[in-house]
């Protein structure tokens, strides 16, 4: 009798257990289904990008500028969600932004003159905390600044023109160096020659060979560019950073053999007024302590490496354009010729009477349709500090210049 009960008990309880447990299984997923909801909601911005889930999203719009690289990334966004797009970078919420008023805002704003990038992608390249451009400590920053802003205006530039033409006629009097075997002329090494010796003539003083060094600009800019976002856990594997260590060293390592005959000719100068430069500024620096050695390295790297890469390529594109346009070329030349002439046909006692010079309209329209074709680059990071007004460093934020 009572094991006859206790089976019609257990009986009843197994199937109510069988009939209720889909019930509740179904309940129990609709409520964590709606809590995911709220969660990812809350995790959603008003600006467009994709989407957070469950931290998918940040993880997917990461690994697509590791795999298709930063310009290339932000075209796919913006081409994708609009002029104003946020996705993730190491975790981070991110803005990409196209909008040209937007661009122009970041671009002049005082709160985001800092950059981001990988801390030992930063390392690997030099310039964590040294030199200029990817420098993100303040006080580093502005004292080194200084010297670039003199070199970069003043009386420095006054024999920028001379020294430039004199560095194109230098050039083109080798043309054949930088000729293909098919006697076609590499026009963008010859344009990267001559800005990288003007560039060494205004601010290092120390002849060497134009296209061996440019050669080893370019593979450090393609290290820069490859490690800039780079995981950590990336630079724990050395068979995969080798290479861009091996383009990296090979530039910084020719740096210090020039700025060390620079050093050297400083010590032996009779009259160092002769020979003040951006490069003898730094090295005064240097011995007052001001400065290290590894800063002032860096910084007349960066100094040289930037004209071959930005002044170079927009020359590149602007000839490009002119070539492909003979009207417009024909009346760029008579307008030269026209302003030459009529600048320096006077002439008393054997200088060069200063007239006024009417504008070239031809050619600065020219630039401004090069602007238009092809950007100096492609696009520029900015780090914003948001301090409320209290001077308290706050939230941070990261954007991306797609240009």
């Amino acid at each position: 009798m009572v094991l006859e009960v206790l089976n019609s008990v257990h009986y009843n309880i197994t199937s109510m257990v069988t009939e209720v447990a889909p019930v509740a299984s179904i309940a129990i997923l609709l409520l964590t289904g709606f809590l995911l909801l709220v969660w990812n909601y809350k995790n959603t911005s008003s600006i467009p990008g994709p989407g957070y889930f469950l931290g998918i999203g940040p993880l997917i719009s990461y690994c697509r500028f590791l795999w298709m690289g930063n310009g290339s990334a932000c075209n796919y966004y913006n081409k994708t969600y609009g002029e104003f797009v946020r996705v993730w970078i190491y975790g981070e919420e991110t803005l990409i932004i196209s909008k040209s008023s937007s661009v122009f805002h970041v671009m002049k704003h005082s709160h985001y003159t800092s950059r981001f990038g990988s801390k030992l992608g930063l390392q690997s390249i030099g310039m964590h905390e040294k030199g200029v451009i990817f420098n993100n400590n303040p006080v580093l920053w502005k004292a080194v600044r200084t010297y670039f802003m003199k070199a970069l205006s003043g009386p420095g530039l006054v024999r920028t023109v001379t020294v430039c033409a004199d560095s194109i006629t230098k050039h083109l009097d080798r043309l054949e160096e930088v000729c293909n075997e098919s006697g076609y002329v590499d026009v963008l090494t010859l344009v990267r020659c001559i800005m990288l010796d003007t560039s060494n003539k205004l601010f290092l003083g120390i002849p060497f060979n134009e296209r061996a060094i440019v050669v080893k600009i370019q593979g450090y800019f393609d290290a820069w560019q490859a490690l800039l976002l780079k995981p950590d856990i990336f630079f724990k594997i050395s068979w995969l950073c080798r290479k861009y260590e091996k383009s990296v060293e090979e530039l910084k390592e020719e740096m210090e053999i020039l700025v060390e005959k620079k050093r050297n000719r400083i010590s032996v100068a009779e009259k160092l007024e002769d020979s003040m430069d951006f490069t003898t500024e730094l090295i005064l620096a240097e011995k007052r302590g001001d400065l290290t050695r590894e800063n002032v390295n860096q910084c007349v790297l960066e100094m040289l490496i930037a004209a071959p890469d930005t002044m170079s390529v927009s020359v590149f594109f602007m000839l490009f354009l002119i070539a492909k346009h003979p009207l417009v070329e024909e009346a760029i030349m008579k307008e030269i010729q026209t302003v030459v002439g009529y600048r320096f046909c006077a002439r008393g006692k054997g200088t060069a009477v200063n007239k006024p010079v009417p504008s070239l309209q031809s050619w600065a329209l020219s630039l401004v349709r090069k602007r238009e074709f092809k950007k100096q680059a492609q696009w520029s990071e900015r780090e914003s500090q948001n301090d409320g007004g209290t001077g308290n460093t706050g939230e941070t934020a990261l954007e991306i210049i797609n240009l």
